[in-house]
């Protein structure tokens, strides 16, 4: 019979001890372990949630501002005025009455010459478009890239930049005052409206061609045909490039870019516009060279004045209009007003007065059409 042997059993004993500590501290760890993976994994789960949550709520506040701005944009087309193209062609000449409300000077009416689609050259339509409007052909009345280009660069500079079509250049002439203070969201949501109308109704050569027939060109004078006439004696088909370029320019700013009172700003005008007829390859490097270096005066005819009024009321109209600009910060010939003036013909018949004798105090109703 075997001797049992107490001292073997012992170390057994312990050694099967030592290996239960060890398992048990094994498990210890694998349970800290996956305690620390079922927390990192909650934590990655609520940083999903939130940004899931976050983006449903940026995008209902996105959809609600879409549905509020149609709104809100529908609300301010209801009252749009009616497009015509008697509306588009007409002048926007200033009249002025006396105090029986007698027409006493139509200021602009007698300074226009419209121009017929064929008329208008290729270099003036280049010209025009590369300074106005590049995707003038290409957009349907509104052009969003523009729009976008130009609420950055307001964000980045201090300067403001339109964002404004030709077709919108030409409502605003048509329908709406020109001040910037009155560029309200509702008139802007309007003049979009009636762009987009007019691409309806009307081809691009037409449109165009209302637009040279339209804006102010200084000095009295509206049109593109009429200021061609006056300031060259030409047809529009007749002027060189850098002439072309000089008339597209003007309309930005009739009075900062008159050639006549102010030539060097009319040359800094003109060689932007001739700049970017060549970036858009309207005109060759050579031709670019050469336009820019002939003086703004070249061909300028000197400058004449005609009025649609007697000679006698000449002193009286000026003071009109230099109340006009003080009183509604208004051009008298590019804004379209309706003026009502204190001068009585009654008393200067009967007294045989000169109107610069009659005149003590001018008094004017100012009226936008």
């Amino acid at each position: 019979m075997a001797k049992f042997n107490f001292s073997n059993f012992k170390e057994s004993l312990n050694g099967l001890t030592k290996r239960a500590k060890n398992i048990k501290i094994n498990r210890s760890d694998s349970s800290r372990y996956s305690k620390g993976k079922r927390s990192a994994s909650s934590d990655q789960s609520l940083g999903w949630r939130i940004a899931k949550y976050g983006f449903i709520g940026l995008l209902t506040f996105f959809v609600i501002c879409v549905i509020a701005g149609g709104g809100l944009f529908a609300y301010y087309v209801s009252s749009v005025p009616k497009l015509t193209e008697n509306k588009l062609q007409s002048t926007n000449s200033s009249k002025i009455y006396d105090t029986n409300g007698s027409l006493i000077a139509d200021l602009g009416s007698e300074k226009r010459e419209s121009a017929s689609t064929d008329e208008i050259p290729t270099t003036l339509v280049n010209a025009i478009t590369s300074i106005e409007d590049k995707r003038f052909f290409t957009h349907r009345g509104i052009d969003v890239y523009r729009i976008m280009g130009a609420a950055v660069n307001n964000l980045r500079h201090s300067s403001t930049q339109g964002g404004s079509t030709l077709d919108q250049q030409l409502i605003k002439l048509a329908y709406f005052s020109t001040n910037t203070s009155d560029q309200t969201l509702k008139r802007k949501s309007q003049e979009i409206w009636l762009s987009l109308q007019m691409e309806r109704q009307f081809t691009k050569q037409e449109i165009l061609t209302f637009y040279v027939n339209k804006v102010y060109m200084g000095n009295g004078y509206y049109g593109m045909k009429t200021a061609a006439k006056s300031y060259f004696g030409k047809d529009l088909s007749d002027l060189s490039i850098a002439q072309a370029a000089l008339l597209a320019g003007i309309p930005q700013a009739p009075s900062q870019y008159d050639p006549y009172a102010n030539p060097d700003a009319a040359t800094e005008r003109r060689n932007t516009v001739l700049k970017e007829m060549y970036d858009d390859k309207n005109i060759s490097k050579d031709e670019y060279e050469k336009a820019k270096a002939t003086s703004v005066s070249d061909g300028l005819l000197p400058l004449t004045k005609k009025a649609s009024y007697e000679p006698y009321l000449d002193n009286y109209i000026k003071q009109v209009i230099e109340q006009v600009s003080d009183d509604a910060n208004a051009d008298i010939y590019s804004a379209g007003l309706d003026v009502y003036t204190n001068l009585n013909p009654d008393i200067q018949n009967t007294f045989g007065m000169s109107t610069t004798q009659t005149i003590i105090l001018l008094i004017l109703t100012i009226n936008f059409k």
